[in-house]
């Protein structure tokens, strides 16, 4: 029979999450992660923080900064006004990198078809081109 009340020592934990236990040490002095229990000098956690980092490893994967995972943390509920905030500006900040993302493939697949040698003398390459000079990247 499982323990449910097992601690992961910090190794374990990290190991598990695939991230490195200055990560999780990082993440406890910024309140992503409750404090350790500490034994013998070493870090421990409960499942209850192995969960709490998955969902902060879950809310990295969708493009969230720990700025912000801190603030969905602190919401608590998904259906209070600040957790439904964040996540609506998360998906149009998302929607703009997919459209960006759409152009410079839309553009790649110009140049590999472009019947022009020279991609300087191609208008649609130009216009490109022209337009990332004036946004200034």
């Amino acid at each position: 029979m499982p323990d449910n009340d097992a601690r992961l020592a910090i190794g374990e934990l990290a190991r598990r999450a695939g991230t490195a236990p200055s990560a999780l040490r990082y993440y406890e002095r910024i309140g992503l992660l409750p404090p350790a229990d500490r034994a013998g000098g070493k870090r421990h956690y409960s499942p209850a923080s192995a969960e709490r980092l998955a969902l902060v490893r879950l809310y990295q994967y969708a493009g969230f900064t720990l700025k912000e995972i801190r603030k969905l943390l602190a919401a608590g509920s998904r259906r209070g006004a600040s957790w439904t905030s964040l996540a609506e500006h998360k998906i149009a900040e998302l929607d703009a990198r997919i459209a960006e993302a759409q152009r410079a493939k839309d553009l790649l697949e110009h140049v590999l078809n472009c019947p022009h040698h020279d991609l300087l003398t191609c208008p649609n390459f130009r216009a490109a081109f022209q337009a990332r000079l004036e946004a200034g990247s």
